[in-house]
């Protein structure tokens, strides 16, 4: 488990850096820039589902303080779908033509959060799926 979430961050850290890359061009490329929006986009789902349908069912019976944790994070993945549903939605290829030091402003914001949120995933779960993978001593 621990190994597969660390490939999907790594596998999202790298479409964050592609989109970080189409955003510092002079204008838009309408080619490249849907690609590689659409593949962060695809990143991000897999790892989200791979951490609600296969992570937390193994995450059921912790202690009260990390049990908390990973409600928090859960709670914060929900809301932080509504903002990247919401900035999806506002910035269409046309919106995005139309202003894009616009785009590449909120772009960068929800990259950065995106970033953010692989290193709290990582602080929180990468401790718990290591002990969960460790045998305990009887």
């Amino acid at each position: 488990m621990l190994t597969q979430l660390k490939a999907l961050h790594a596998e999202l850290r790298k479409a964050i850096a592609e989109l970080a890359a189409e955003t510092a061009k002079a204008e838009p490329d309408e080619v490249t820039l849907p690609a590689a929006r659409l593949k962060l986009t695809r990143a991000s789902s897999r790892r989200k589902s791979f951490i609600e349908c296969s992570i937390s069912p193994l995450l059921h019976d912790l202690p009260p303080d990390d049990a908390r944790r990973v409600a928090d994070l859960r709670r914060v993945a929900a809301d932080m779908a509504v903002e990247s549903s919401t900035h999806i939605g506002r910035w269409t290829m046309r919106a995005i033509i139309a202003d894009w030091e616009g785009y590449r402003a909120s772009s960068a914001a929800m990259r950065s959060q995106m970033q953010r949120r692989i290193s709290e995933e990582a602080a929180i779960l990468y401790p718990l799926l290591e002990a969960k993978a460790t045998p305990q001593a009887a």
